[in-house]
């Protein structure tokens, strides 16, 4: 699926061959990026359907690929998205971009697909990602355990 979101300071779209090696990058970057990626290949974020999507998040009007949003639609109930990989490289973290990058995609989301929540997995031991996902409006509803020595996984909603 591709999207084209625009907002202030920021553009969501599609990763192309020219970004993919950032991509990599940050998927190598097991100690820094660990957290965001889940321990997945780049290939394991890849869309798989028309319903999924890959979007690099840009700063404008420099057009420099700053971080990465995949996901996937679906619907159950009613039309949810399921938030996969949401990174920003460290250098641009803290400097709202991931604040602006989510609200236009839930934004577009509610506007385009009829989205009424947004879930997200998020590990018990990312303490700065639960701050972040808290931050967006987002709450725990459910806690999956893991066996040791892997932490449990929170399942976070927000109701748009």
């Amino acid at each position: 699926m591709e999207m084209f979101i625009n907002g202030k300071d920021i553009l969501l779209k599609p990763i192309n061959q020219g970004n993919l090696f950032l991509l990599k990058q940050w998927y190598e970057q097991v100690d820094s990026y660990g957290f965001a990626t889940g321990g997945k290949s780049v290939k394991d974020i890849l869309p798989v359907d028309e319903n999924s999507f890959i979007l690099g998040i840009f700063i404008t009007p420099e057009n420099k690929c700053i971080g990465v949003i995949s996901g996937d639609f679906k619907q159950a109930k009613q039309p949810v998205l399921w938030i996969k990989t949401f990174m920003i490289d460290a250098v641009w973290q803290r400097k709202r971009y991931g604040t602006l990058s989510f609200n236009i995609l839930c934004d577009y989301a509610s506007q385009q697909f009829g989205i009424k929540c947004v879930y997200i997995s998020v590990s018990k031991e990312n303490l700065a990602g639960i701050a972040f996902w808290n931050k967006m409006g987002m709450n725990c509803i459910k806690v999956i355990p893991r066996g040791e020595p892997l932490s449990s996984i929170l399942i976070f909603e927000k109701v748009i």
